[in-house]
């Protein structure tokens, strides 16, 4: 189930998408799609819920295009998304239709950056804060690292300090037992992967 919804404010797009599909690397599926269009993430809220016993990911994302209209780049991410989280269609086959370029990392970490886990024992999750020079591709190339080592994303704050330019995300994240792993090797495996391409 994908529900879809838009909603123009002057350059940017306000994006709304609620699905039942909650498995590890939903974000990033997002992310590479909203990527590869030419769009950038300036902001934005992931959440998990339940309801009437189903768990649904809802993702609030607020988008700048690099180029082309407002209303047509919005109808083209609606029909994608729902391409792209089809269970019938693969990444590898949506990249194939498109120029898809890695982005360049280095620009993302000119200025030092700051990543850190730590285990929120409240939550009973691992709390990720990542401080680093925004750009496009910064959250594809995030969420990819986090979808390959089996790191489900159960909420998350994406934000762009507007006058730093800095991104400054927080995400909640579990390993692919559930467990928290802020204190344990995988959370520095993490973090070298992250910065590796330096």
């Amino acid at each position: 189930m994908i529900e879809f919804q838009y909603k123009t404010l002057d350059e940017e797009i306000l994006v709304t998408l609620k699905t039942n599909i909650t498995e590890i690397g939903t974000f990033h599926r997002m992310a590479t799609v909203v990527y590869t269009l030419g769009w950038d993430i300036l902001s934005g809220e992931i959440s998990t819920i339940i309801e009437n016993g189903t768990e649904f990911a809802i993702d609030t994302l607020k988008l700048k295009s690099t180029s082309g209209t407002n209303s047509k780049k919005a109808v083209e991410i609606g029909i994608l998304m729902d391409s792209v989280f089809s269970k019938k269609n693969n990444l590898e086959e949506f990249l194939s239709k498109y120029e898809f370029k890695q982005p360049f990392v280095k620009d993302f970490f000119r200025e030092k950056a700051e990543l850190i886990f730590e285990d929120d024992e409240n939550l009973k999750q691992t709390c990720f804060y990542i401080e680093a020079d925004s750009g496009r591709g910064l959250l594809y190339h995030l969420t990819k690292v986090l979808a390959e080592n089996q790191i489900n994303i159960i909420s998350g704050k994406i934000e762009t300090d507007k006058l730093t330019a800095r991104a400054k995300d927080t995400f909640y994240l579990l390993d692919d037992k559930g467990f928290m792993f802020g204190k344990t090797s995988k959370a520095d495996e993490i973090r070298k992967q992250i910065l590796k391409p330096l």
